[in-house]
């Protein structure tokens, strides 16, 4: 547990373990605490580094306007990076965390190994139209962050009874959500489009969506089409975020991706 100054804000992060670094990126309107059965079954054999992303959990406070929020949260992970001495990472991407590792990809190429991009999207709907609707309902969405996490929870309980992990992660932190930064994330999704960006990424892919079949499992199978080095994995009988719904499933897909770059890591440095 620890804090860096970064980028002029602070960034809360915990490492764990030896080996090949992963660092996971939680999703919206949650914290590192998201990934607590994946740092426990990875830090085994990998350095496992979570954090909080400014505006969110323990780290500082997020001032940007809406489109510098991305790029300035990837950026605070770069400089994370290297005030860990750490060169180059496997960057895991939840939802929000998703678009975060896409960005850093094809933004800052030299220091990813591979991406896991996990029920996410790449693009909002091409059509002007729809962006706009979109847009609009993006701000209109500002009462439910707002609104006394008690009024949400209900809902959260009767969607998530079968998963008692995921209800119990996603009530607290619904419980310490900060409403304003959080809205302003949401604010920086609407017009992401990473469609050209994501055909020059040539390092490894593993997509994974959660659920059997909806928007959520279209999308990361768009992307891993998009993605030159992807893979493309379902966790059935789940709902986003599928770490948290389908952990055993979850680790185990992830773990033969990793696996595989780690040996083909050893082959590159033994060679």
């Amino acid at each position: 547990m620890a804090v860096a100054n970064v980028n002029g804000t602070t960034i809360y992060y915990e490492i764990q373990g030896r080996g090949m670094p992963v660092i996971f990126i939680h999703g919206h309107g949650m914290t590192h605490t998201m990934f607590g059965p994946q740092k426990e079954y990875f830090s085994a054999r990998y350095k496992v580094i979570t954090c909080d992303l400014r505006g969110n959990g323990k780290s500082g406070r997020l001032t940007e306007p809406r489109q510098e929020i991305i790029e300035t949260q990837c950026s605070d992970l770069i400089v994370l990076l290297n005030q860990l001495q750490i060169r180059e990472a496997v960057f895991v991407g939840v939802s929000y965390g998703g678009l975060l590792a896409q960005h850093i990809a094809y933004a800052y190429p030299n220091r990813v190994s591979a991406i896991v991009v996990a029920d996410s999207f790449y693009r909002d709907d091409p059509s002007a139209v729809v962006r706009s609707l979109q847009a609009a309902a993006a701000y209109c969405s500002c009462l439910t962050y707002y609104a006394p996490s008690d009024w949400i929870l209900p809902s959260v309980r009767l969607s998530y009874q079968r998963w008692e992990q995921a209800y119990r992660v996603i009530r607290s932190n619904l419980l310490e959500k900060r409403p304003g930064e959080l809205y302003k994330q949401r604010l920086a999704m609407t017009g992401v489009n990473y469609g050209q960006e994501l055909k020059e990424i040539g390092q490894p892919a593993l997509c994974l969506a959660s659920g059997d079949s909806g928007p959520n499992v279209l999308y990361m199978k768009e992307l891993a089409a998009m993605l030159p080095q992807a893979q493309f994995e379902l966790i059935p009988d789940s709902l986003p975020p599928g770490n948290l719904c389908q952990p055993e499933l979850f680790n185990r897909l992830l773990a033969q991706f990793l696996d595989t770059l780690a040996v083909q890591r050893e082959r590159r440095v033994g060679g």
